[in-house]
């Protein structure tokens, strides 16, 4: 019976260190100064993704009806803005397209595809263009389009 005792003696000591010493770990770093759009606060782990269920394109269209045509969603471990009406999509894709038009950094193409530096994963930039160019030169060019080698090159 003493043993159980100061066993749980000790648990709570170090349940009401750990506490205190996050209390005051995040009092000293700075808090995050980005301001997300709203949206639905989601589990620890698997986020929004219970939330979304088996129809994700009703749970998406309740969840804008609520949050508003701009809401910020965690999937799983990654965060993401979701747009749900042609205005939102528009000032997304119009007048931040710089911002949005690379992808996302992938452990995949990094290993396989020259450390994502081919025409598909490249970010976009110069060396985009220039390999975008080629493509259209070479594989899509007026003269193999005439000539139908094209057809025999991709078979």
């Amino acid at each position: 019976m003493a043993i159980d005792t100061s066993l749980l003696l000790e648990f709570a000591a170090a349940t009401l260190l750990f506490f205190i010493t996050r209390f005051f770990i995040r009092s000293i770093l700075p808090k995050p100064s980005r301001k997300l759009p709203p949206g639905p606060k989601g589990w620890p782990l698997l986020g929004a993704l219970p939330l979304v269920g088996n129809m994700p394109h009703v749970a998406l269209a309740k969840m804008a009806k609520r949050y508003g045509p701009v809401m910020f969603l965690k999937m799983g471990t990654n965060s993401m803005v979701v747009a749900s009406t042609p205005e939102a999509a528009r000032a997304f894709l119009k007048t931040l397209d710089i911002n949005f038009s690379s992808r996302p950094p992938n452990a995949g193409a990094t290993l396989l595809a020259y450390h994502a530096q081919d025409m598909v994963f490249a970010d976009y930039g110069a060396r985009w263009k220039l390999l975008r160019k080629l493509s259209n030169l070479h594989m899509l060019g007026g003269r193999l389009l005439r000539t139908g080698l094209r057809s025999e090159l991709l078979s």
